[in-house]
Formats: C-alpha cells, structure tokens, sequence
C-alpha cells in the first residue's frame, strides 16, 4: 500500500502519495475553504511532437475534454478547463467539496482510450482554427513566439502550441488515437487537490484512482532536446513608429535559483515600473523573458536594463524594506490564499519553488537577495544587444 508523505522539511506542507500504476497524487491543506480545486497534469506538450505532429498535443486536449470527460462538466455545473503548453497539458476543476470524488472521476476519465468520432475531430478542428485567427492577429502573440523560436532552433520548443496549420488540418483519428496511446499514461501525471480536508480527500482519491485503467501499456518515449543556453531580441511594427518587442533568454534549471526571491522580485518590478518579467520552465531549462513597446530592438533593451537597475536602486535605498513588504510581500502572501493558485503551485515542482512560506518577513536580507536576482536579470537581458551590454 502506498503511503502518504509530506516533504522532509515542512510537516504541514503538501502531502504526497505514488499509486501501484504509476499516478502521482498531491494534496494541499486549504483550512477553511467550502471549495476544493484539483489539476490533473499530464507531462505531454507540444514539445513532445514529432515532425508531422505539430498541433496533435493541443488537438487531443480538445478531444479529451469533449469526447473522455464527457464535454467537462462536473455536478452542479462546474467544468474543466484544459490548457495545452510546451512541456505539459493540463485539466482544473474548481468544485464544492462534496464534489471531489466526481471532479476525480471526471479527470480521471482522460486515460480512458480514446478514438474520437471523425464529427467530433472535425468540430474541434474548426474550433482551433477560430483560435488561431485570434491568436495570430495579436503582434504580441506572433513576436513572442518568433522569440521561442529564436530562442530554442532545432528543437521542439521552437513550434507554437497551436501546430502547424496543414498540419493540424489533416490529422485523422487514428493518429489522435496514436498520440494518445503513447503519451496518456498515470506513470506520466500528476494529479494535485488542495482541500479543507486533505488527507481523507487523498486516501479516496488514491481508492477511486487505482481504477483509472489506461487500456494500453506505457510505451518508452523519446526525451525532448534542450534548448541552448542563449538569448533573443525579436520584434515586429505596430503602428506609430513603434515596434513590439521580446527580450529573452533561456539558462538551465530553475530561474536565478532565487527561490522566494524571484517570486518577490517580478512582483516588485512589476510595481515599481509596471514590467511584467516572464517565465517558462522547459523541462531541464528555464525561459524568462519580457514583452515591450519600444523604437527598436536596441532601445527596447536598454529600456529593460534601465528599469532594472533602478528598481534594484530602490530596494537597497532607505526605503528599500518598506516598499518590498507593501508592493512585493504583502500581495504575494494575500495570493496564497487562492486555493486554484496553491493547487497550480504544487503540480510543478519549479512553481512551487516560487511562492514563500507565511512566516517569512521582509528583512535585510530579503531585500539583498531580492535585489541580487534583479541584478542576475538585468544583465541577462543586457546581454541580448549586438553589440553587448552596455557598460
């Protein structure tokens, strides 16, 4: 029998329990709370496509709500909502407690085999080529994944979610039967609930799981090739004399390896200069980056080495401390308290690793180590100009 767990260091932290088929349960203590949440993680993403495939991963998430989940809905009303990225795929439910177990039912369906309906494919098709008009009249959207692509050549993280077009259009139900088949598999999920009630929540969980047969063996798979250690400046015109613009670089593992650092220090850059410092963990790299309005490429990054520099001055001033606990502390404790974030949190190990315990005060050193991921950042992004950073 599987037995419940919580991490060596945190007795009332996230419990952890294996399943016999491989599933990986997760259970977060949300006291109090009358609504549980749940994410079912499946580590299969675009990055996982092989040539030909490019849009499959986001295809089947489609077909897994509509056609396995039975279109999503869970009791009284609530429905899933799925969303497809680079290295993973996943499902949340947000439900009454007394829901639960049918939530887990529901998720649980997506290992079932699936053989969609040629109608069904069909429908969700058209559905996706609604949404990629939408996506690709957005000059944001198109510049930021230039820069994936810029940033990650020759690998599989270089390709929108979204696939291929062509390709996209003539996928069959027999290879979405394929790709399903060798990646939806418990050995490859994680299933996170956070609950007023954790660990009877995650004890029947794990009884009703164990019964979440795939159909089909787990098939050895292919690892996705990293990216490079590097970094990217791409932009497009938009209008006025204006240029979007994505800075970014990838490094390996976690970002800054700053742990609550980082988590305080996008939000004090975002407070104190309203930029929006962005991350995506690409398995064994990390992607940061930002998105901005500027004259050109060169400005664009001088732009953000500016404002990072100064934000840094601003912490290790006077009123350093002060303005990291109100603008930076404050509001990233309050967002604990949402229970779908806290479930989010847990489902990665790298998410997790950026939120910060209640206890933790702002102190002197909070603000140096704040302050040194800031400075780890500005001359990361300095470093995307031709011509190198500027001295």
């Amino acid at each position: 029998m599987p037995v419940l767990t919580t991490g060596p260091r945190d007795p009332t932290g996230p419990r952890h329990l294996t399943l016999d088929n491989g599933l990986h349960l997760v259970g977060v203590r949300r006291p109090g709370s009358p609504l549980a949440a749940l994410r079912l993680r499946i580590d299969v993403g675009s990055a996982d496509e092989a040539p030909g495939e490019h849009g499959l991963a986001h295809v089947l998430e489609h077909l897994v709500v509509r056609c396995s989940m039975g279109g999503g809905r869970v009791a009284d009303g609530a429905l899933v909502e799925a969303a497809t990225g680079r290295p993973h795929t996943s499902y949340d439910a947000l439900v009454r407690t007394g829901d639960i177990a049918t939530a887990g039912d529901v998720l649980g369906a997506a290992f079932r085999q699936l053989k969609p309906d040629p109608r069904h494919l069909g429908d969700e098709l058209a559905a996706i080529r609604r949404e990629r008009a939408q996506r690709t009249a957005d000059v944001r959207w198109r510049v930021q994944e230039a820069m994936f692509a810029a940033l990650c050549p020759d690998t599989p993280y270089a390709h929108p979610v979204l696939g291929d077009p062509g390709t996209v259009d003539g996928l069959t139900p027999e290879a979405v039967h394929r790709f399903h088949s060798r990646w939806y598999h418990p050995s490859r999920a994680t299933l996170v609930v956070g609950s007023d009630r954790v660990d009877e929540e995650l004890a029947a969980l794990a009884e009703r799981a164990r019964l979440w047969a795939p159909g089909h063996p787990r098939t050895e798979s292919r690892a996705a090739a990293s990216p490079p250690d590097g970094h990217a400046v791409v932009s497009e015109a938009a209008g006025a004399g204006r240029r979007a613009v994505a800075v970014g670089f990838t490094e390996p593992g976690t970002p800054c390896d700053a742990g609550a650092g980082l988590a305080l220090a996008r939000r004090s850059v975002r407070a104190a200069r309203g930029i929006d410092v962005l991350r995506l963990r690409l398995r064994s790299h990390t992607c940061t980056w930002i998105m901005l309005s500027a004259t050109d490429e060169s400005a664009a990054v001088r732009s953000v080495a500016a404002a990072l520099r100064a934000v840094r001055e601003l912490l290790l001033g006077p009123d350093g401390a002060a303005l990291l606990r109100t603008e930076a502390l404050i509001p990233e404790l309050r967002s604990a308290d949402d229970i779908q974030q806290s479930v989010a949190d847990a489902s990665d190990a790298s998410d997790a690793s950026d939120r910060i315990p209640a206890a933790r005060t702002t102190t002197a050193t909070g603000v140096g180590e704040v302050a040194d991921v800031i400075a780890r950042w500005q001359r990361r992004f300095a470093a995307a100009l031709p011509e190198g950073p500027p001295k």
